[in-house]
């Protein structure tokens, strides 16, 4: 079986990564390929060989709408999967015309695609305005990878923040209530893995990112951050980051809204609103052990439940063997 994956830009951003690309070795060994595209280099020739796949996977790419009726119309199943709210942007809103035209792009692959897939009921409750075959199906990451490791016995407690330079301003907009428990507390440090230095008002470590060192980072910390904007577009997203830190047994502490209250729950969290929130959160934890330690079991054993590669990886491949006839469902 081989399918044509579009894909907006390289294979390593992160939606593509932890959506379709990481599945690929398992796959091959199922006799599924994949042959990944570009949508800016979709052109005359790969159209004329749609016949050749037996599916085309749109991870999320909204082309216009004539390319998007050629293809939907070429032969092959589709699936058109997206892991945020699309429809939307962070940040200042589209213009509207721009909204308009992002929003036509989206809903004909909605209601033309044979299934649409996303990462949370947040978004499937969104897709099913459209659509009758869409199915959740969860970001999931390796377990094996992402695990708690042994830790030393020690006084010094290690909160930290690991993302994209992209997501830097969140970080940053905690500084204020960082500075205040690193000056009351001389055991507690921060350390952020980042493409970027974060301008933080406070002292930190600064892990330059490099690929394959994040899991060792997370893996050393006590506490992981999560903090996120108060936006339509945040309330899409099943944060990868809460499901490293709890994949890894590191309790958390964030802003849960829409999509995210389905990963960070009362029994692997701590809920913050406010700068006082974040203070009094990280207090409780930072004077507490035996939470941190059980916060982070919970949090492990949902990843394990919901979120594992060796799970998910199961139900995408009942979906790409589905029958182009049949009815996608959950």
């Amino acid at each position: 079986m081989n399918i044509l994956v579009i894909t907006s830009r390289d294979l390593e951003k992160a939606s593509t990564k932890f959506r379709i690309v990481q599945y690929r070795d398992y796959l091959s060994t199922k006799g599924i390929y994949l042959q990944f595209i570009k949508q800016k280099d979709i052109g005359p020739a790969i159209l004329k060989q749609l016949q050749d796949f037996d599916m085309v996977f749109n991870q999320k790419c909204l082309l216009r709408s004539s390319l998007s009726r050629e293809i939907l119309a070429g032969g092959p199943k589709t699936l058109f999967d997206f892991d945020d709210a699309i429809y939307t942007r962070p940040g200042p809103p589209r213009s509207f015309i721009a909204a308009w035209r992002v929003r036509r792009r989206l809903h004909l692959w909605l209601r033309e695609a044979d299934i649409v897939t996303t990462a949370n009921r947040f978004l499937a409750d969104y897709a099913r305005q459209y659509s009758s075959s869409v199915v959740l199906v969860p970001m999931a990451i390796d377990t094996g990878i992402w695990k708690p490791t042994a830790k030393k016995e020690s006084s010094q407690i290690t909160i930290g923040w690991a993302g994209a330079p992209v997501n830097i301003p969140n970080i940053e907009r905690i500084g204020p209530a960082l500075c205040v428990l690193l000056k009351k507390y001389p055991s507690l440090r921060l350390a952020v893995f980042s493409g970027k230095k974060p301008s933080l008002p406070c002292p930190f470590e600064f892990h330059q990112f490099m690929p394959g060192a994040e899991p060792a980072f997370v893996q050393n910390l006590d506490i992981g951050l999560l903090p996120l904007p108060d936006e339509e577009y945040s309330k899409g997203k099943s944060p990868i980051k809460a499901i490293q830190y709890l994949a890894c047994g590191v309790p958390v502490v964030g802003n849960v809204q829409g999509a995210t209250a389905e990963i960070l729950k009362q029994n692997n969290s701590i809920r913050v609103s406010s700068q006082d929130d974040w203070i009094n959160a990280l207090e409780v934890l930072i004077h507490d052990r035996n939470l941190r330690r059980s916060l982070g079991e919970e949090g492990r054993q949902l990843i394990l439940d919901q979120h594992s590669i060796y799970t998910v990886r199961e139900q995408l491949l009942e979906l790409f063997l589905m029958k182009k006839t049949g009815q996608a469902a959950g």
